[in-house]
């Protein structure tokens, strides 16, 4: 067939996708009775990652570590609550990392704040036995 400066349409097939394979989690019913759907996706929680934050940050340095506990905690409840429905919500690691940061940060501020305090207590006895000696 020869052309002759016409142009030709070709026919394309249409593309179907593949279909993707999902992991199906058993979701759990109020009356017992369990059944399997694919797990919806969503991203990471919001509060995992703002408690790794609090937690590597001392923006005011212990209530940022007092809230990167708190939202540490209420995030691992957030995410075990949306599994158990059958969501895929990550963030745990993110969590567990400002759970973990926040506490040992906090640690760190008791034991500066005692240190302190028994440095401050050593000068007061200090400064009593000097003026007694004075005195």
């Amino acid at each position: 067939m020869a052309n002759n400066g016409e142009i030709v349409a070709i026919d394309a097939l249409p593309v179907q996708a593949a279909p993707v394979a999902r992991p199906v989690m058993p979701v759990h019913t109020p009356n017992g009775a369990s059944g399997a759907r694919p797990p919806m996706r969503r991203g990471t929680d919001g509060l995992a990652i703002a408690s790794a934050v609090c937690g590597f940050t001392a923006i005011v340095p212990v209530i940022s570590q007092v809230a990167g506990l708190a939202l540490g905690i209420a995030s691992l409840a957030r995410i075990r609550r949306a599994r158990r429905c059958g969501v895929d919500l990550r963030g745990s690691g993110w969590a567990l990392t400002g759970i973990f940061s926040s506490g040992f940060a906090l640690l760190c501020w008791v034991v500066i704040f005692a240190v302190l305090l028994a440095v401050g207590s050593s000068f007061a006895h200090t400064a009593e036995v000097l003026n007694a000696g004075i005195g």
